[in-house]
């Protein structure tokens, strides 16, 4: 079948991009024709520019950063670009609103939301639901979801009723979190399934085909932080303390993590790839940081935000880890395993296999019909 993906597909975020690669090739691999529409909002592309609008002092000081290391960021930029170019198979036109998607549909016989935030009317400028995201262009075909995000919560009126609408057409439903399950099982008073984070649907072995090996061949402890690292910032010093490894950061964030060797601003979706596969061990508190330590069998650990540890049932991180049984590599809860503590990824792998055959089943019906 002719199956029409849309997503978060260009930003320069490597989860973003690596999730709609996968989507795709999951797709694929289930025997059907896959390409990702190409709709980008303008106010989502700009951030992607190497830099800001100069309208803060916070601005100012990132974009004085981003001169003293321009090349870095350069190449990062033109990696970001090659590999949506390179990897992904878009459709012939590209569109920049929702109206050029209504006038002119690209021609397909189902059509997939995809995952990341997509279905989080609070990211858009106007803070109001993106219809082309929830499928309101499909004139004709199959509308499903794989794996959508809500990334709230709750959904106050009127956007539960706005989003019941819009879902009424849906042939099949999904969510990537607990949280979004439930709520959209309220909203809509419909089956939702839950499924497993696009990336986790290929193989560690798929990924590595992708992946770019990083310069540095001795052993290292890769830390990728997307916000403070807190308590497992800690568990990274402890862990060059024990190995004397050298700690390579891969820059998430500006600021330099206190003892790291080398930081990384150059790396594209192929380099982060390959910095994590080769990595001696992990620390991180991103969520496919967590997901493609998993894919490369790397020790790591990694920490959830204080909200989180609120309410746990409601991370993804720590939804992911209980369900493989490795919840006790979140550092900062009362089972956090030791610095030396291994892993069984023998274990961890089958649980991972049936869950990545739970949700291949769910897609593969979902686009068939059955």
């Amino acid at each position: 079948m002719r199956t029409g993906l849309i997503t978060f597909h260009f930003a320069h975020h490597y989860g973003a991009q690596l999730q709609a690669y996968a989507t795709m090739q999951a797709i694929r691999e289930l025997g059907h024709d896959c390409r990702i529409i190409d709709f980008r909002l303008p106010h989502t592309t700009r951030t992607n520019e190497l830099f800001r609008k100069a309208d803060s002092a916070r601005a100012l000081v990132a974009n004085a950063h981003t001169a003293i290391h321009y090349g870095a960021f350069k190449r990062r930029y033109d990696r970001f670009e090659a590999f949506v170019a390179e990897q992904m198979a878009l459709s012939p036109r590209r569109y920049t609103a929702d109206e050029e998607l209504r006038r002119e549909p690209p021609a397909c016989d189902v059509y997939v939301a995809g995952s990341d935030q997509i279905w989080n009317p609070y990211i858009y400028t106007n803070k109001q639901f993106e219809p082309a995201f929830l499928l309101d262009f499909v004139q004709k075909g199959r509308k499903i979801a794989y794996a959508p995000s809500l990334g709230v919560p709750t959904l106050p009126r009127p956007y539960d009723g706005q989003l019941r609408d819009y879902l009424a057409s849906f042939s099949a439903l999904s969510a990537r979190e607990s949280r979004g399950k439930e709520l959209l099982e309220s909203i809509t008073g419909r089956e939702v399934s839950l499924v497993l984070d696009p990336t986790l649907l290929l193989t560690g072995e798929q990924w590595g085909e992708l992946a770019a090996a990083p310069v540095r061949k001795q052993p290292y402890i890769l830390c990728y932080f997307i916000s403070d690292p807190g308590e497992v910032g800690a568990r990274a010093q402890e862990l060059h303390a024990r190995t004397g490894w050298p700690i390579v950061q891969l820059a998430g964030m500006r600021r330099r993590l206190p003892g790291a060797e080398h930081v990384v601003f150059d790396a594209g979706p192929r380099e982060f790839l390959g910095l994590f596969q080769n990595a001696a061990c992990v620390c991180t508190n991103s969520f496919h940081g967590s997901v493609f330590s998993l894919q490369f069998d790397r020790p790591f650990f990694t920490a959830m935000s204080p909200k989180e540890k609120a309410e746990p049932a409601y991370s993804r991180i720590y939804s992911l880890l209980s369900r493989l049984g490795c919840a006790d590599r979140i550092v900062g809860l009362p089972d956090s395993a030791a610095a030396d503590a291994e892993m069984d990824y023998a274990a961890i792998h089958r649980k991972l296999t049936e869950a990545r055959a739970e949700s291949s089943a769910y897609l593969k019906n979902a686009i068939e019909g059955d």
